[in-house]
């Protein structure tokens, strides 16, 4: 009896499986572009070592991780992906490589990415089994349809060896097709619980453990600047309509600065009634522009009880001298300007400088929790 097709698939599916494990390193995922073609590839070369029965109705399913290249990635991985096999079958002296690799790589690099879906860049979405059938459905056209002009005659056998190999090699892919969407469906629910862990229940923005997650890889290697912001007299409007109507006033004041930040920049929800943005601006003049774009977004919007007292906030500005420069002390020093702008007379923005540090120790007024900073920067 001939194991060799049982053999092939058992191999594909166990790489396969290492390469969904290895995929989902961090290492990896900053890596993509180069892993998947090499891990693609190596596979491609792993089922053409195995070897094949003089009597084997199959053929080698090396074209499988190409096939799955194509769908999850889209035309740049696949064809990318058949360079090193291409190199092997070269390398080899096989007979007509370049008709074999043609045959057995590149178009089934080409077939597989024209079934590639955007929606399947993001991570987010599962490759469809009918793809990988019509995928399969195709190629074993191609083949009959290139043996057929090459041959004066087919026996039953070659027609028999073909619909096996249809079957065949459609049943690997679809084995293959149902491995990724279920370990895809893992790493969905993982980074879903990740999401909500570094995410404010109430504004929807993300947390402070969130920003500084961001925050601490950002500074590392480029100046910055910390913008900290306080809705002014919230305290008394909570005391006014009461804290429903304090909680939707949250809501929308953050979705309006969430629209209003730039698409570069990242915002969150520090806590109470503060929220903290991380800008990729240094400079003090285009700084300006965008702390009273942000005050008017939120001056102009008419919130619930703007009739008895307008809705403002204020804003305290620092900005790093260099990449690498503390975090913490950024922090601390927009929030020291925040006060400036708060004792100011409000619904205005502050930069920090050094001389405001005395002004607020005479004041005794300290509003960073060092403890809680010092937990998530550590």
């Amino acid at each position: 009896m001939d194991f060799t097709a049982l053999t092939h698939a058992c191999t594909l599916i166990a790489l396969s499986y290492m390469a969904l494990k290895i995929r989902n390193l961090l290492v990896i995922e900053r890596l993509q572009a180069l892993a998947v073609p090499l891990l693609t590839g190596a596979a491609s070369i792993v089922m053409m070592l195995l070897p094949l029965s003089g009597d084997s109705l199959f053929s080698d399913l090396k074209f499988a991780p190409i096939v799955m290249a194509g769908l999850r990635f889209g035309w740049l991985s696949s064809l990318l992906s058949t360079l090193l096999p291409a190199g092997y079958m070269l390398l080899e002296h096989k007979p007509d490589w370049g008709i074999e690799a043609v045959q057995s790589l590149l178009l089934p690099a080409i077939i597989s990415s024209l079934f590639h879906r955007k929606e399947y860049d993001s991570g987010y979405a599962f490759i469809r089994l009918i793809d990988g059938w019509s995928v399969c459905a195709i190629l074993t056209v191609v083949r009959v349809v290139s043996h057929v002009q090459l041959e004066t005659a087919q026996t039953s056998l070659f027609w028999l060896s073909q619909l096996l190999m249809l079957v065949f090699s459609g049943l690997a892919i679809m084995a293959l097709i149902y491995m990724f969407n279920d370990e895809n469906k893992i790493w969905i629910v993982q980074r879903k619980l990740e999401l909500e862990a570094k995410q404010d229940n109430l504004t929807r923005l993300p947390n402070l453990r969130g920003f500084m997650d961001i925050a601490k890889r950002t500074v590392r290697s480029r100046r910055i600047a910390i913008m900290m912001i306080d809705i002014d007299n919230f305290k008394r409007y909570n005391d006014t309509f009461g804290h429903l109507h304090g909680d939707q006033l949250l809501r929308e004041a953050g979705q309006l600065l969430k629209t209003a930040v730039h698409e570069q920049d990242y915002i969150a929800r520090y806590g109470g009634e503060e929220f903290i943005i991380l800008s990729h601006m240094t400079d003090e003049t285009q700084l300006s522009h965008y702390a009273d774009w942000l005050r008017h977004n939120i001056e102009d919007h008419r919130f619930y009880g703007d009739s008895v007292a307008g809705t403002t906030i204020s804003i305290g500005i620092s900005i790093s001298r260099m990449p690498g420069d503390e975090l913490r002390r950024l922090i601390a020093e927009a929030d020291e300007a925040l006060y400036v702008s708060k004792q100011a007379g409000k619904n205005r923005y502050t930069f920090y400088r050094a001389d405001q540090t005395q002004q607020k120790k005479r004041l005794k007024r300290s509003r960073i929790d060092a403890g809680k900073l010092e937990a998530f920067l550590s």
